[in-house]
């Protein structure tokens, strides 16, 4: 039995909490070859195969015992109808609505239009994709990522060949949703990177992106008047061995330093609390509903949640190079705005997940996103420039005066958000 860590304790205490990703494949790939590529990762990797146990008021990790059956964490989606990745948005919400309930480890995979053996396909092949599935107190992103880059260096057996055909087929819009999430939904855009600014820190400018969206008051009005905080997410270096899981992101509070003089009401010191551990320990032992209360509290501090996460070079799966990797991200539904990017040498994969206060169209969000990061006209680029001035004008003093510090030892630099921005 292993003890968690303190972040991952706090998120096995959340409840139905999942981390879900999408990672878009060139073609239909190989369903023996990627089993062999999951079991050869749950092999490297033993912490794939626990499961979390409490304890009074405390939460470990215990290892299951035998093999990891993957018929029952391994599902295969067929649909020639999908042929955008676009598509996959109702399927990927209906997911993380959907509670995993399997007696084991806590995770589980979507394999979208795999190849069929000795059929041969004509014209375009329909999209071939992976749904994931896993609770986030088990691992986050980072970890989602650096599991996937071990995956293309096995080849199938025999027996993989077999265990292919023995996994059973589903349909995610067919699963009840017991979870209930607090946003209207989500939208998945691939941008390429270049037309973009590449000035200055790329992580910075998306938090500048997220806010400009956000004090647009046709998209947001009922976010209006702004609170002034914004969430960037970095990495937190973890002490542990190299095969385990867990959570390596940390949120960090961004705020204004000039406050607008019309503000909405406010906890003081409350975006800031999550960086005191007395907080985080008040989380994580907490019953399980005043622990998701006390977090959805501190969310209705954010103006914007931005994550920038870069992919791992030349991902490979089931044979099959990847072409878009997205993740959707839970628990931003009392954010106005939540943007999770993961960004390879040739485009920024975006899920944009408005809440609170979000009025318009998604395709008008998606319009004015795809503008703001790469920019076409001088109207779209000053938008941005005005919230990373005051950026900028805040980073000296920053230097000189002692900042908040997270968990992870890292400092809170100070972001201006304009009280209310041009509309692109």
């Amino acid at each position: 039995m292993r003890r968690l860590s303190l972040s991952d304790t706090i998120f096995y205490n959340l409840g139905d909490c999942y981390m879900n990703a999408a990672a878009v494949l060139d073609g239909p790939c190989d369903l023996a070859v990627l089993l062999a590529e999951m079991e050869g990762v749950i092999e490297a990797m033993p912490a794939l195969t626990e499961q979390s146990k409490r304890i009074g008021l405390w939460t470990f990790a215990k290892r299951t015992s035998g093999q990891v059956d993957l018929t029952r964490h391994v599902s295969v989606i067929r649909d020639p109808s999908i042929t955008r990745f676009e598509q996959i948005v109702p399927r990927l919400d209906k997911q993380r609505r959907s509670p995993i309930r399997i007696d084991g480890p806590p995770w589980r995979v979507f394999v979208l239009n795999p190849a069929e053996p000795g059929k041969d396909i004509d014209g375009e092949p329909p999209l071939s994709a992976l749904f994931m599935q896993v609770r986030h107190g088990m691992a986050d992103a980072i970890r989602g990522l650096q599991i996937l880059s071990r995956m293309g260096r096995y080849e199938a057996t025999a027996a993989h060949r077999a265990l292919a055909a023995r996994i059973p087929s589903v349909e995610p819009l067919d699963f009840a949703s017991p979870i209930t999430v607090h946003d209207p939904g989500f939208s998945l855009l691939q941008i390429p990177r270049r037309g973009m600014v590449r000035d200055g820190d790329s992580s910075e400018r998306l938090a500048a992106v997220a806010a400009t969206l956000v004090a647009d008051p046709t998209l947001f009005p009922n976010a209006q008047p702004l609170r002034g905080n914004v969430g960037r997410t970095r990495f937190v270096r973890r002490r542990g061995p190299q095969n385990g899981v867990g959570n390596h992101l940390k949120m960090v509070t961004v705020s204004t330093k000039e406050k607008p003089k019309e503000k909405r009401f406010t906890i003081p010191g409350l975006a800031r609390a999550q960086d005191l551990p007395i907080t985080q320990w008040l989380v994580a032992l907490a019953p399980r509903p005043i622990a998701r209360l006390m977090m959805r509290i501190w969310y209705t501090n954010f103006d914007a949640m931005a994550t920038l996460i870069p992919m791992p070079r030349r991902l490979v799966l089931g044979g099959r190079s990847v072409s878009a990797t997205f993740g959707i991200p839970p628990l931003w539904g009392p954010v106005p705005l939540c943007l999770d990017v993961l960004a390879d040498g040739e485009n920024y994969n975006v899920c944009a997940v408005p809440g609170n206060g979000f009025t318009a169209s998604r395709e008008l969000l998606h319009e004015r996103l795809t503008r703001l990061l790469n920019p076409e006209t001088d109207e779209d680029l000053d938008a941005v420039e005005a919230t990373l001035a005051l950026m900028s004008e805040q980073t000296g003093d920053a230097a000189t005066r002692r900042q908040g510090q997270g968990a992870d030892g890292s400092s809170s630099s100070p972001v201006s958000v304009p009280a209310r921005a041009k509309s692109p």
